[in-house]
């Protein structure tokens, strides 16, 4: 089975150079490299253009459309060939020689397989797991990842297993389930738009799984103390319109349940670290759930404007 890597590039490429040289050390290399990035083909995008050179192709989707949209373009040009598989990467996770392999291995032993992940642990040093599978409640919408910060030693059970969603940060798809249910639905922009999509690979009678004897590693760059407002806003916002629209659950009982799980325990930590930012936070989640009740989903740019805590702090 022959694999597409895509890779969304968004700023600095220097995380994707090294996913890419990752991927140039599996012990499979039996691989196509589709390198996006989510941006205009200016003088960065050259720069990323010849620093991959011939090991793949390189395409500016001339604005920055999202985790779906930016990814969905990698995925239309692979499926334009004959791929069997398409291995969709986060810029900030790292391949083991055996991941690929492994992974390839499941979905020859699992043809009702539509879409699996490795065991995706913190790096480094990378022994401790971020990603083991995860869990959908779906009475709330709430999500959970398995086994989140355990170490690896203290995991026993099975290796094998379906779970509720597989993370975006490294699907392995079968192409015949792209085919069949369709891409990433890009209307998110950003966050549940892979847990909305496993949900509908499910009712089309189709397996999400996780195999733990493959790992990988991820740098998690975007984790910080305090919360960005993108955050904030694209994870009320799409809260509200994954148990509407995926789940087909009252989203006002979503809500309240994302805010005394989510948006308080982060308020709380605003209150005590940024407590000038208070305001901005509140906008931010009323903003997030307005646009979710009036149906208005995409990029808002608007927040792109907001101030972050950080910078409220060092403004004193």
């Amino acid at each position: 089975m022959r694999t597409a890597a895509v890779v969304l590039n968004y700023g600095d490429p220097s995380d994707t150079l090294e996913c890419v040289e990752s991927l140039e050390l599996s012990d499979d290399l039996d691989i196509d490299l589709y390198v996006v990035d989510n941006g205009p083909a200016d003088a960065r995008h050259d720069a990323l253009r010849d620093a991959i050179g011939d090991r793949g192709q390189v395409i500016a989707t001339g604005e920055n459309l999202g985790y779906a949209g930016g990814n969905n373009v990698g995925v239309r040009r692979a499926l334009e060939t004959d791929v069997d598989l398409v291995w969709i990467l986060n810029p900030d996770t790292r391949v083991k020689r055996r991941t690929l392999p492994t992974l390839k291995e499941h979905m020859a032993a699992y043809p009702d397989c539509g879409v699996v992940s490795a065991r995706i642990l913190y790096g480094p040093p990378g022994n401790r797991i971020w990603f083991d599978g995860a869990t959908i409640d779906r009475a709330t919408g709430a999500t959970s990842h398995m086994n989140n910060g355990k170490s690896t030693d203290a995991v026993g059970g099975r290796k094998i297993l379906d779970v509720g969603y597989v993370t975006g940060a490294a699907p392995l798809i079968r192409r015949t389930t792209l085919e069949r249910v369709g891409l990433l639905p890009e209307h998110y922009f950003l966050y549940f738009e892979e847990t909305h999509w496993c949900v509908t690979v499910q009712e089309a009678g189709w397996r999400t799984m996780v195999n733990r004897d493959a790992e990988m590693v991820h740098l998690k760059r975007s984790s910080g103390v305090l919360p960005q407002p993108y955050y904030v806003y694209y994870m009320t916002r799409n809260r509200y319109g994954f148990a509407r629209d995926a789940l087909r659950i009252d989203p006002e009982a979503a809500m309240a349940h994302h805010q005394t799980t989510f948006l308080d325990p982060w308020r709380a930590k605003v209150a005590d670290k940024a407590p000038a930012w208070l305001d901005r936070f509140d906008e931010l989640v009323e903003m997030g759930r307005a646009d979710a009740v009036a149906g208005r989903f995409g990029r808002n740019d608007a927040v792109t404007t907001f101030p972050t805590a950080e910078s409220t702090l060092a403004a004193g």
